[in-house]
């Protein structure tokens, strides 16, 4: 895409329609006592337990007016599908799946007119422990939250974007016929080192 110049002045002032963000934070989320019932099994001593988080939804279900400030407490729903096995010398004892809701407030700037969204960006699972009849684990959440509005602003522009020729796809290494086929050669030894002392001897022959 071409560059564009620090002194360049802009050809014209133009109307996009594009998303804007009102608001954007993240909170780190930390649930505890997600149970599963063993029912009748019975878990031996070391066994071992892992969990994980295989899906997490969230949605918006209510906020408050928004203040002076545009501001409003924004209430969310959650709902995190939890993975629990338990497995002893590689076979599988107990492996439910099971999913658990909760709800989270925070504060956003969300005047009207504003939507929300959220996403979990990241998890993580365990540990877990044996509590009873239920095994119980904890997991964590990694939570971005953010407020929007479809808005049209004004914006200088330079013309349109030129696209860049696209480089050339890196070659492979090359095709060598014949390979190498024997080991390589030794250097040669130097002259003072390479003179050997060989010993001569007749067999048979009589001193005198």
């Amino acid at each position: 895409m071409a560059e564009v110049n620090s002194q360049q002045v802009p050809q014209e002032v133009v109307c996009i329609e594009t998303l804007k963000v009102y608001d954007f934070c993240f909170q780190r989320e930390r649930r505890d006592n997600a149970c599963f019932d063993l029912c009748q099994v019975q878990v031996p001593e070391g066994a071992v337990i892992t969990c994980e988080v295989k899906n997490a939804t969230c949605k918006e279900i209510s906020r408050t007016p928004p203040d002076a400030q545009g501001r409003s407490n924004v209430s969310f729903a959650f709902i995190v599908t939890v993975r629990v096995k338990i497995t002893k010398d590689s076979t599988v004892i107990f492996d439910k799946t099971k999913d658990f809701g909760f709800t989270k407030t925070v504060v956003l700037c969300a005047p009207a007119g504003t939507f929300t969204e959220c996403k979990v960006v990241n998890v993580a699972c365990g540990p877990c422990i044996i509590v009873g009849t239920q095994v119980c684990c904890t997991y964590e959440l990694c939570i971005i939250f953010q407020s929007l509005a479809v808005v049209k602003l004004l914006v200088p522009t330079y013309g349109f974007c030129i696209p860049k020729e696209c480089e050339q796809v890196l070659p492979g290494p090359p095709f060598v016929c014949p390979p190498d086929l024997f080991p390589p050669q030794c250097p040669a030894a130097s002259s003072s080192a390479s003179t050997a002392s060989v010993t001569t001897t007749n067999v048979g022959a009589n001193e005198e």
